[in-house]
C-alpha cells in the first residue's frame, strides 16, 4: 500500500462558496479554492524551506533547499541545517522507487533507501513524498469535506498579512471535534498507509502507541489511538498573488506540533534535465 495520490477537489468547497458571500472580500471557502487550482497548476518549484517540528517533546528546527518536478515525480534536497551538506534525490519510477542519499559523512558513499523507512525518515515527521502542496491540499480538502455544514464556523479568514515581504490571506481551521479515537488495522496496512487514508500524520500515529515501534509494526486486528484529524488547529498564510499556502502551522493539545515555511519560492521555473541527476556538477553524489 505504497502508492500515494493526492488530489485536491474543486467541486468540493462550492456549495459553501454560493452561500453568504460578502461581495467586498473573499470568503475562507472562496480561499481555499483558489489555492487548490494553484496547486494544480504548478508543474516546478524551487524554494528554500524551513521547518519547526515536535520530535520527542521539543521543536526541532530544521532548513534545506528543494527542486521539485511534479510529474513525473522528481525531488532533490539538500539539508542546510542540522546536518549541513546532506543531499537526497528521488525519481519516481527509478531506483527501485528507493533515494539516493549522501549522507555526507559516515559511511561516506551514496546509499539508496525506501522513503518510508525509519532509517531515512530520522525522526522526521514527513517522506521525501510530501514534498510540494499537494498533501497539505489533500487535508485541508478532507477536513472541509468533513466539516460539513460547519465549515463556516471551523474554516475562518481572520484578514491579511505579510510573510517574509509577501502579502498573505490568513486562514485559521479550528476544529474543535479534535480527539483521539481508536482503529482496527486492517489487513496489509502499516502506519503510514493508515495515515495516508485517513489524512492524519503517522508520525502522530506512532507518538500516540508507545508500543509501536516503527512505521510497519503493526499488524491485522490490533487496535492503535489515532487522531480524527490532521491537527487540533491549522494555519495556513495563503500567498494573495500566486495562492499556495506559504506557512503551515499545526497544533494539538500540547500546542505547536509542526510549522512549514516556504521561502524564496519560485512557482514553474525551468528546471534543466540534468538538475535531477546524480552527476550534475553541483551535487555529491
Amino acid at each position: 500500500m505504497r502508492t500515494v495520490l493526492f488530489k485536491t477537489s474543486l467541486v468540493l468547497l462550492l456549495p459553501i462558496l454560493l452561500s453568504s458571500h460578502n461581495p467586498q472580500s473573499l470568503s475562507s471557502g472562496e480561499i481555499l479554492n483558489k489555492m487548490f487550482a494553484a496547486t494544480d497548476k504548478v508543474s516546478t518549484l524551487k524554494f528554500k524551506l524551513k521547518k519547526l517540528e515536535r520530535v520527542a517533546g521539543n521543536l526541532k528546527a530544521g532548513e534545506q533547499d528543494v527542486k521539485f518536478n511534479r510529474n513525473p515525480k522528481k525531488i532533490y534536497t539538500k539539508v542546510i541545517f542540522p546536518n549541513r551538506g546532506v543531499e537526497v534525490l528521488y525519481l519516481d519510477g527509478q531506483n527501485g522507487n528507493k533515494a539516493y542519499v549522501n549522507p555526507n559523512g559516515f559511511p561516506y558513499v551514496t546509499v539508496s533507501l525506501d522513503p518510508y523507512s525509519s532509517s531515512m525518515r530520522n525522526n522526521n515527521h514527513h517522506t521525501v513524498h510530501e514534498v510540494g502542496f499537494d498533501y497539505i491540499n489533500s487535508i485541508v480538502s478532507y477536513i472541509a469535506k468533513k466539516s460539513d455544514k460547519d465549515f463556516e464556523k471551523i474554516f475562518q479568514y481572520t484578514g491579511d498579512t505579510v510573510f517574509s515581504g509577501r502579502s498573505c490571506h490568513k486562514i485559521v481551521i479550528d476544529y474543535t471535534p479534535y480527539a483521539y479515537v481508536d482503529y482496527t488495522v486492517k489487513a496489509g496496512e502499516t502506519v503510514t498507509s493508515i495515515a495516508y487514508k485517513l489524512f492524519i500524520s503517522d508520525y502522530m500515529i506512532l507518538q500516540l502507541n508507545k508500543n509501536i515501534s516503527d512505521y510497519e509494526d503493526v499488524k491485522e486486528g490490533q487496535v492503535i489511538k489515532v487522531p480524527n484529524a490532521y491537527a487540533r488547529k491549522t494555519i495556513l498564510l495563503i500567498d494573495k498573488e500566486n495562492f499556495l499556502p506559504i506557512v503551515q502551522k499545526m497544533y494539538d493539545e500540547k500546542g505547536l506540533f509542526s510549522q512549514y515555511e516556504f521561502h524564496s519560492l519560485q512557482l514553474n521555473p525551468k528546471i534543466a534535465e540534468e538538475e535531477f541527476t546524480k552527476e550534475y556538477k553541483d551535487y555529491d553524489f
